[in-house]
């Protein structure tokens, strides 16, 4: 197997020395360089060519620092350790680009086998944590579905939809469509059943979104 070559980064350097001195004892790992996020570390970081770094997240805020490591070495993977095993944490690990994570409370043994992870492309998580993706995945492709495309209306229905949008009260569209205001008010309510809204501002932004406008 080919040596992963590795950076470690946190702001501590007692924290990133020793876990340094612990992954050099590892014969498929070579850490490279380990650094702090001050402008000279982010330099280093530039001019290595690694395939992971290994990122102190306890001690900074994790999307600046991923977008600046990420800007320094694009070709290398992110791995976040310090992370506190909540969901909102890995989520926001994963949003900022990470490949993998390991817990605050975890051994060095559990970082050398989430670089490893990283570089085949695998995740390991708790299960609550691998549940409440798969949760918050599902709620999302929902929203998504709820945006991409709109419920079939009515050729009236989108008539009167599309006068919404350009600003026409209902008098107005009523006016312009020759139909009484009580008509358009029942054509409305449709609309926004129709579309899971409850005001014709948010029946407009569905229309809105629905083609990418």
């Amino acid at each position: 197997m080919k040596s992963i070559r590795v950076i470690i980064a946190s702001p501590v350097r007692l924290v990133r020395q020793r876990l340094a001195a612990t992954l050099r004892r590892r014969r498929d790992l070579t850490v490279v360089e380990a650094v702090d996020l001050s402008p000279a570390g982010i330099e280093r970081i530039a001019a290595a060519q690694v395939d992971v770094i290994v990122v102190d997240v306890g001690h900074i805020e994790t999307s600046a620092a991923a977008r600046l490591i990420k800007a320094a070495n694009p070709g290398a993977r992110l791995v976040a350790f310090g992370v506190d095993e909540t969901v909102d944490q890995v989520f926001s690990c994963a949003a900022a680009g990470f490949s993998g994570y390991v817990p605050r409370e975890s051994r060095a043994d559990e970082v050398y086998r989430a670089v490893v992870d990283a570089m085949q492309g695998h995740l390991h998580c708790a299960p609550q944590i691998a549940g409440a993706m798969y949760s918050r995945l599902a709620g999302l492709f929902h929203e998504l579905g709820l945006q991409g495309s709109l419920p079939s209306l009515t050729s009236r229905e989108g008539e009167i939809l599309s006068l919404a949008e350009q600003g026409s009260s209902n008098k107005e569209i009523a006016r312009q469509l020759r139909i009484s205001s009580a008509t358009v008010k029942n054509h409305m309510h449709n609309i926004l059943q129709k579309l899971q809204v409850t005001r014709r501002a948010q029946a407009v932004a569905r229309k809105n979104a629905s083609r990418g406008k």
